[in-house]
């Protein structure tokens, strides 16, 4: 009985140390894997780096800017490069041909809607002042059917302060875009300078990345991404401004039918303000607005006006350019808004304009290198699976 009672001790104390055995490496296992410590590492360095980053393009944004402009710019331009290279002309003439050409249609531009801009300009309060007077008439018969006289009297005075604010600020606006004259030269001759030195440069660049390659695979791999990513890149952005002209071109159609004074103004700044996703639609469609109320008498016209252009910027952001550009380039819409955010922050309006455009070349240069992958897949809309 006493041996019987020995082996059931022995036994349970065996257990005891077992079940201590397994339960002391799990509770004392304070350090983490190599793996795991190098992956905190990397994405600290990857956070650090974009802050580094974000700061830089801040701090350094009369020159980044200019820079990253001219560098689209090229790569919008370079089809035409390549058109004049395959007629024997050598690359340095071409590039020059073409930044010549871009300068003539831009100063030709410039000159067509220069009086018809400042015009507006010009007129811009009184035109501000009058909306604001249709729209204090629309209310105040609106709230004459519901008896409310003191409040159409509060309404009516506070409309009155704000056409006196409107009228004092005006002259201030001039002034201030008047003395950043010198400034905007500067910063034109500038990005006329560095798209012809991209343009001329060629594949200079991409040449001593090749160098640069330990190995002759790697080399391989270097030149077969930057030329995806070149071509892709510069097919977006002259697929991106077709686009653009083409609402430009019916929005400036859509105004003559309704009668809309100096309509070629109107279709340049959808052209333009349309590389902007979201915001420079409504902000063109904020201005057609104040010109519509403006020109016509009839509320129904005057709507009609904004009405038309938010109609053609709904078939172009729905239809037109899902089509043409395809889910594989599309884009996260509240990640574009964050990056509208983003950028206007950094660099202002001309932020705003390039927030899209640089999103969709970070995307590209996401898709072609395997440890962006991650961040192409969360911008866009498209899955890994639709890749094949």
């Amino acid at each position: 009985m006493s041996a019987v009672v020995e082996r059931t001790a022995t036994q349970e104390d065996d257990g005891q140390d077992k079940r201590g055995a397994a339960v002391i490496p799990t509770v004392s296992r304070p350090y983490k894997s190599l793996a795991v410590r190098l992956a905190t590492i990397s994405r600290a360095m990857v956070i650090m780096a974009v802050i580094a980053v974000l700061g830089a393009s801040y701090l350094a944004r009369d020159i980044l800017a200019p820079v990253v402009f001219s560098l689209l710019l090229a790569l919008l331009l370079s089809p035409l490069v390549l058109m004049l290279q395959r007629t024997r002309m050598p690359r340095a003439l071409a590039s020059g041909l073409v930044v010549l050409f871009l300068v003539f249609m831009a100063v030709g531009a410039i000159i067509a809607l220069a009086q018809p801009a400042r015009d507006w300009v010009t007129k811009g309060p009184s035109a501000i002042h009058s909306v604001q007077d249709r729209i204090r008439e629309i209310r105040t018969t609106l709230l004459q059917a519901t008896k409310a006289t003191q409040s159409i009297e509060s309404l009516t005075q506070s409309g009155d302060d704000a056409n006196q604010v409107v009228v004092k600020d005006s002259p201030t606006m001039l002034t201030g875009i008047l003395s950043n004259t010198p400034r905007v030269l500067e910063a034109v001759a500038a990005v006329i300078l560095l798209v012809f030195f991209f343009l001329s440069s060629g594949d200079n660049f991409l040449r001593r990345l090749v160098e640069i390659a330990p190995g002759m695979s790697e080399k391989r791999v270097v030149v077969s991404i930057a030329r995806d990513i070149q071509r892709e890149m510069s097919r977006y952005l002259l697929t991106i401004t077709m686009i653009n002209f083409g609402l430009g071109c019916a929005t400036a159609i859509a105004m003559v039918a309704l009668q809309v004074p100096n309509a070629i103004l109107w279709g340049a700044m959808a052209f333009l303000l349309n590389f902007a996703p979201y915001i420079g639609a409504a902000i063109t469609g904020l201005v057609l607005g104040v010109v519509g109320f403006a020109t016509f008498n009839a509320v129904g016209h005057a709507f009609l006006v904004p009405g038309v252009f938010f109609l053609l910027a709904f078939i172009e952001g729905q239809l037109v350019t899902p089509t043409v550009i395809g889910r594989r380039l599309s884009l996260n819409p509240v990640v574009v808004f964050v990056w509208l955010l983003l950028w206007g922050w950094l660099w202002g309006i001309l932020g705003v304009l390039l927030a899209g455009p640089l999103l969709a070349c970070f995307r590209i240069v996401c898709q072609h290198t395997e440890a962006l992958r991650p961040i192409y897949v969360l911008i866009g809309e498209a899955r890994l699976d639709d890749e094949a």
